[in-house]
């Protein structure tokens, strides 16, 4: 008896446990006192007899259950007062938001690129903003492993356009700032509208920058000051410990290109060479067996014009632009 016990617990109870955490409903893990979006309404929507929310996640999986689901969606006529496109939306964007179930990335990519459903997702533009800085790893690791990308880029092209201050403009109509470091600038009017405690709570503790406008039609022709958070580091903190190897180098080159028009570069930050061994070579490429087309010596200061990866690409003053390791320069 106690060997067929021992049998069960180490063959059979794994696989239980498996199809229970496989099989779970919508609404398994969502605690609806602690959703950011208002009204998300339980035991009100049905579908084939039964509630939305009841309805099992491995069922959408399956292709043929949920594309007549998604026609029932799209059936429904939202001006008829019937609303269950816009509860199912909903309940998946808390669910990204409470829960780290990758099945949601996929379902919410695929109405995005429903031509009859994505257009709802447009009034929740704000909160997939916010689930994207609140867990960009999660969007990452959603998109390498479904590859759907449709909703990343979307998200990639418009958050900073919508949420970041533009470099250009800053440069334009600030006339008095302080920051020792590289910048990637949200403002504190932005941040007091997002509705994700954990979000705003992080982003508070990023460092804090007041900027002086001149005046303009905008400012009323008066000097007028902002406050802004730094998201600078924020991002990568909030990814790279989060990621596999080949996710990380996914988010470097994928995702890091969209934001890098916004990085506003600190008055003060200067990066010198610093090798015990005298000098370093800059090379052609990214990796030791690339070549050599220079030596430059420790101590010497250089500009540093990308940061992706281990390799950054600098120019020396002489002009030449080639890839140093990061760790030989400070």
């Amino acid at each position: 008896m106690k060997n067929f016990i021992r049998f069960f617990l180490v063959f059979f109870l794994p696989f239980i446990v498996s199809c229970k955490d496989k099989n779970d409903k919508l609404k398994d893990g969502i605690n609806i006192s602690n959703s950011f979006i208002e009204d998300l309404d339980f035991n009100k929507y049905k579908y084939n007899g039964e509630y939305i929310e009841q309805i099992e996640v491995s069922y959408l999986e399956d292709q043929s259950f949920r594309n007549n689901f998604f026609k029932f969606l799209t059936s429904r006529n939202f001006d008829q007062g019937q609303y269950e496109q816009v509860f199912f939306i909903k309940l998946l964007l808390v669910r990204i938001q409470q829960l780290d179930d990758l099945r949601s990335y996929y379902f919410l990519s695929l109405i995005f690129n429903d031509q009859n459903l994505g257009y709802y997702l447009e009034d929740y533009e704000l909160d997939l903003f916010q689930l994207f800085l609140y867990k960009p790893s999660y969007f990452i690791k959603g998109e390498y492993k479904y590859k759907q990308n449709k909703l990343v880029d979307y998200l990639n092209q418009n958050l900073p356009q919508a949420f970041l201050t533009n470099k250009d403009y800053f440069y334009k109509n600030i006339v008095d700032i302080n920051f020792q470091k590289n910048a990637l600038l949200i403002s504190e009017d932005i941040v007091n509208k997002f509705s994700i405690p954990d979000l705003k709570k992080r982003i508070e503790q990023c460092e804090k920058i007041e900027a002086i406008f001149s005046p303009s039609y905008d400012t009323g022709w008066k000097n007028k000051t902002l406050m802004y958070y730094n998201l600078y580091r924020y991002i990568d903190d909030s990814i790279l410990n989060k990621l596999d190897k080949n996710e990380v180098s996914f988010y470097n080159v994928k995702y890091k290109p969209f934001f890098k028009s916004y990085i506003i570069k600190g008055e003060s930050t200067e990066y010198f060479i610093h090798d015990s061994d005298g000098y370093t070579n800059l090379r052609k490429d990214k990796n030791t067996s690339s070549e050599v087309l220079e030596k430059i010596t420790s101590g010497e200061q250089v500009d540093v014009l990308d940061q992706s990866g281990d390799w950054w690409l600098i120019k020396t003053k002489n002009g030449k632009q080639g890839y140093v390791h990061k760790s030989r320069i400070k």
